[in-house]
């Protein structure tokens, strides 16, 4: 009956636990949401969420880590997702060539703007509130995650004797930059979804343009 009692008071304490985190961390969205990450006020975050600011600073080391911790599980999951399409392709190229490469891709580009729009309140405090955080140069660090991919997808052209023009980094990033800003540019906007895809038809037209500078 002791060991009851206590694991049933460990439990409360658990779930109150959990509680209280999820109420910071959604009134702290909104003040983010609202004011950007650095003029955000843990003061302001606390009083919302009900609690303390001392209580806010038991669960988080600083304001960052509270902002990384709203949005960091989302860009890891796209971070994942993104190796794996990339994956799926070379595995793809390494089966039947270049066959299917452009539907794939066209596939990926939709399953990425699903996901976004799912998620669109984490990815709008990534582009429009970052700044002061690490996730500032969001924008840039999508288009290296895009390069490194596309360096691999090279090296198996390479080898399925598929003749490629040698581009170096910087050119690669500037390709790359220019296809994903249609995407940038529809969330930092806020487009709907029924507009934005309208434009990840331009995004598609980029990117095709993009492999047709570097695919002989």
């Amino acid at each position: 009956m002791v060991n009851t009692v206590i694991l049933n008071r460990g439990e409360k304490l658990v779930r109150n636990k959990e509680a209280t985190i999820k109420k910071i961390l959604q009134s702290a969205k909104d003040e983010f949401t609202e004011h950007g990450f650095e003029q955000a006020s843990v003061r302001i975050i606390a009083k919302n969420a009900g609690v303390t600011p001392g209580a806010i600073y038991k669960h988080f080391k600083s304001k960052e880590d509270i902002f990384k911790a709203i949005v960091s599980p989302i860009l890891n999951h796209l971070y994942t997702r993104n190796k794996e399409l990339t994956n799926q392709a070379i595995n793809e190229i390494k089966l039947n060539g270049l066959e299917c490469f452009k539907k794939n891709s066209d596939n990926s580009n939709e399953e990425l703007l699903r996901f976004i729009y799912q998620n669109f309140s984490v990815f709008n405090l990534l582009f429009n509130c970052s700044q002061g955080t690490e996730y500032e140069f969001i924008r840039n660090d999508l288009v290296n995650l895009e390069v490194q991919g596309a360096k691999k997808l090279i090296e198996v052209l390479k080898e399925k004797g598929i003749e490629v023009n040698e581009l170096n980094d910087d050119e690669l990033h500037i390709l790359y930059t220019m296809a994903c800003t249609p995407l940038f540019e529809i969330i930092t906007h806020q487009y709907s979804y029924k507009n934005a895809l309208n434009f990840i038809s331009m995004m598609e037209a980029a990117m095709n343009f993009g492999w047709g500078r570097i695919i002989k």
